[in-house]
């Protein structure tokens, strides 16, 4: 029997993979712990996984990276306090409080970090207000996190002011979270994949599921997110990291946004629409009005495609509009009319083609971004406008020539070419990097926020969408989170396997060759943090 077995039982058991990390590590992790524990062969080894449940407790304790740190992704955080704990505080029963579930808690950053800033907003009134609880696999984990002592590096995002306040040294490198802050996180072990949850956990009015499904293959995730479904309150909300929306939109739960941030809702049939459904447009043209200090003025019935002007009974009351607002899933075929008005409004327009010519219009497209990376705009202006002017252009050509116009000081009309391609594919990451260049370059930061959002969500790989929102972010101070999305643009180009894509990379950073892109990033990185 070979070291794939004891991987099964593990993934059968636990719902863990090696896909994550490399299957190298684990079958390195294996042999070594065989050898530790003196078993003599994988047999025997898994026959001791069978029977001694210590064992498995350790294997797992080793097998999974607890790489958190505090306030790590804070603007779940802050949509936390700011936007579902009133709406949840107003929908509780009675005097109950409302009830927050960590899954996958680890060493216990992530409670403790909820309960911060949950004490941040409400004072000591958020011990009776809420009641947290925590769960991991983990038991080794859940131990250090009752002791909640902590070293200097889980408190890389989290600032002095907080640290101060809520902890106190154990020695030089080691600090111990406030007691009174311990005793409000209940800590208990649980397997996602046991044939029963414990019934306490039911009722939840916010799950963080953050970070946890990585381990998890596509049908695992799907199991997991049908069991936390169940945990959940009509209308409770689940909360994942950044980067695993996508991987987690099976339809079992629907899928919002506020604020630019993503996130699940437990919608019941009953409920019928949310209390708002805001366009993405709608939201863009309320932050505005929001930075301007003025009301928005309310959207025109006529102006949305598909959507009667009267008698829709879905209409939002109009004193709710920072409710979050419904996603349409890109893989549902099937969508009503009235769904389809929660995307951005749209001309109605068939899907785009290719030119009648096929190969010849590739030829001319590679013709025109040789000439625009050779900085020939106006060359590549006129060899590309053939394709732009047919019956149905592509995207790929109309982007181009948006980025084309951009370079040469023509933003409206540039923005306005990007919007057309994005009423051709609502998720087109160079129309989006475009989109949030030109906002930025206008000083609508919020604006170029949302568009660089909207394409990391979709294409959270993309290095120069990653970019273009650190250097939004660092235009503007916003020193913490300039410097999560340079190491990230660090991380990524250093898995990058093969050459990065053209339009992409020259949307996204047309002045800067990798190696001169990676020094910047380092560069701002490093002075970033020492200018903490």
């Amino acid at each position: 029997m070979s070291l794939e077995s004891i991987q099964d039982f593990i993934r059968q058991h636990l719902g863990l993979n090696a896909g994550t990390y490399g299957n190298d590590l684990w079958r390195e992790l294996l042999a070594k712990r065989i050898s530790t524990v003196g078993d003599r062969s994988p047999e025997d080894y898994l026959a001791r996984l069978h029977n001694d449940e210590t064992e498995l407790h350790t294997l797992t304790s080793l097998i999974t990276i607890n790489e958190t740190y505090f306030y790590r992704e804070s603007q779940h955080l802050k949509l936390l306090t700011e936007r579902l704990c009133p709406e949840r505080l107003a929908h509780r029963a009675a005097d109950g409080p409302v009830r927050l579930l960590s899954v996958g808690c680890s060493t216990g950053e992530e409670p403790y970090s909820i309960l911060m800033a949950l004490r941040e907003r409400y004072g000591e009134l958020a011990d009776q207000l809420f009641e947290i609880q925590a769960r991991d696999v983990d038991r080794a984990a859940l131990e250090h996190a009752r002791a909640g002592v902590y070293g200097r590096f889980s408190f890389r995002a989290l600032s002095p002011q907080l640290q101060e306040r809520y902890f106190s040294a154990v020695d030089t490198n080691h600090f111990q979270i406030d007691e009174r802050l311990r005793r409000q996180v209940c800590f208990q072990p649980l397997n996602l994949l046991a044939a029963d949850y414990p019934p306490a956990l039911a009722g939840q009015d916010v799950i963080f599921f953050r970070n946890v499904s990585i381990y998890f293959d596509a049908p695992t995730r799907r199991r997991v997110l049908e069991r936390l479904k169940t945990l959940l309150v009509p209308g409770g909300y689940l909360i994942v990291g950044i980067s695993e929306t996508l991987a987690n939109d099976f339809g079992i739960l629907a899928l919002r946004e506020c604020d630019g941030v993503f996130l699940f809702i437990n919608e019941s049939p009953v409920m019928g629409a949310p209390p708002v459904a805001r366009t993405l447009a709608g939201t863009e043209r309320t932050d505005r009005a929001r930075d301007a200090g003025r009301t928005p003025p309310a959207r025109p019935r006529e102006s949305r495609p598909g959507v009667p002007a009267s008698g829709d009974s879905r209409r939002p009351p109009p004193d709710m509009s920072s409710h979050p607002q419904t996603i349409r899933r890109r893989s549902d075929p099937e969508r009503s009319r009235t769904e389809y008005a929660l995307i951005p409004a749209t001309r109605a327009q068939p899907p785009a083609q290719d030119a009648p010519d096929g190969p010849a219009a590739d030829a001319i497209h590679d013709e025109a971004l040789a000439l625009a990376q050779s900085e020939r705009h106006q060359a590549a202006l006129e060899r590309l406008e053939p394709l732009c002017v047919a019956p149905q252009p592509r995207p790929r050509d109309l982007v181009l020539k948006a980025h084309l116009l951009f370079e040469m000081n023509r933003t409206p009309n540039a923005m306005a070419l990007a919007h057309r391609v994005l009423e051709i594919d609502h998720w087109n990451l160079e129309a989006l990097l475009l989109l949030g260049r030109s906002a930025q370059r206008q000083g609508r930061t919020t604006e170029a926020i949302g568009f660089l959002r909207r394409a990391i969500y979709h294409r959270p790989e993309s290095w120069p969408a990653h970019f273009q929102l650190a250097e939004v972010y660092h235009a503007t101070g916003q020193a913490q989170l300039a410097q999560r999305e340079y190491r990230v643009v660090l991380r990524q180009l250093e898995r990058e396997a093969g050459p990065p894509d053209p339009m992409a990379a020259l949307i996204g950073a047309p002045d800067l060759a990798l190696g001169d892109l990676r020094q910047l990033c380092q560069i701002r990185l490093t002075r970033l943090e020492a200018s903490d």
